[in-house]
């Protein structure tokens, strides 16, 4: 009789397992799509131990928030949502020529896409403007001195399960300067995507920090490396990790970094 309730427990619960194993794939899947239906609220941190042309470390620490609009989505038949990503830094500059080291916000970037209904199979896409916001105030060192503005487009397929492949990219230009020394920007990021997920939440990606060329200097900002993360549940609070290494090959006469470790930790709210 004991052995009946066993494999008849056994048997009840091997369904319920499998589901939750499910769900949780699923929700990695929707922290590593751009576009997913999925609040999210990320603290991230950017450490430069060498920088190009300046002595000591450069740091920036990220906060970025992703939120669909799905009422808002709702009132356009085309359209299968709205999210947004807002980033916000705090920068520590390294050590520069005659004012030293300096600590500030830096600009604020701002994406938006309008996602359609109308998508090849297993594909998700969006277009939307992006915008730089100065909150970089008039410090030469931590902000721009600009507003930018410019077009934004990501795509994505998952042509296996686990598998995300795509890109998300932007353009911007200044279109008003309040600080007499603001460079002229004509800047083009894109973010390559390829993240394979597997069993327990864990994933290895791209890095999420995108590829940049600066037009009126002709130069490329690289982000060469990888990713490994995971989605996991934290008393019930579903939860995102990474650890990230790249590689910047380009050195543009300039301080940037050379190598970056990068950390989050988020907050996944399912809609």
């Amino acid at each position: 009789m004991l052995c009946v309730c066993l494999v008849a427990f056994s048997v009840a619960i091997t369904p319920l397992e499998v589901a939750a194993e499910e769900t949780k794939a699923d929700l990695g899947e929707a922290a590593t799509n751009p576009v997913s239906n999925l609040i999210q609220f990320r603290l991230q941190n950017a450490y430069n131990p060498s920088v190009y042309n300046a002595d000591g470390y450069s740091n920036a620490f990220l906060v970025q928030t992703v939120v669909p609009f799905s009422s808002l989505a709702e009132k356009f038949d085309s359209l299968k949502g709205i999210v947004t990503r807002t980033t916000l830094p705090f920068v520590s500059t390294p050590d520069l020529d005659d004012v030293g080291r300096q600590h500030g916000f830096g600009d604020t970037n701002f994406l938006a896409f309008a996602v359609p209904k109308a998508a090849p199979k297993n594909t998700v896409w969006g277009v939307g403007p992006a915008l730089n916001i100065p909150t970089g105030g008039t410090d030469r060192f931590t902000g721009s001195g600009s507003w930018q503005g410019g077009p934004a487009a990501v795509a994505m397929v998952t042509p296996i399960k686990g598998l995300q492949v795509g890109a998300l990219a932007f353009h911007v230009w200044d279109f008003h300067k309040f600080r007499s020394d603001a460079n002229d920007v004509s800047t083009t990021s894109i973010q390559p995507i390829l993240t394979k997920h597997f069993d327990k939440g864990w994933y290895v990606s791209l890095p999420d920090t995108p590829q940049s060329y600066n037009w009126q200097t002709e130069n490329w900002t690289l982000n060469l490396g990888g990713v490994l993360g995971r989605v996991f549940p934290v008393g019930g609070q579903p939860m995102q990790i990474f650890g990230g290494v790249y590689y910047n090959p380009e050195d543009n006469d300039v301080p940037a970094g050379e190598w970056t470790f990068k950390f989050q930790i988020g907050w996944l709210f399912p809609q």
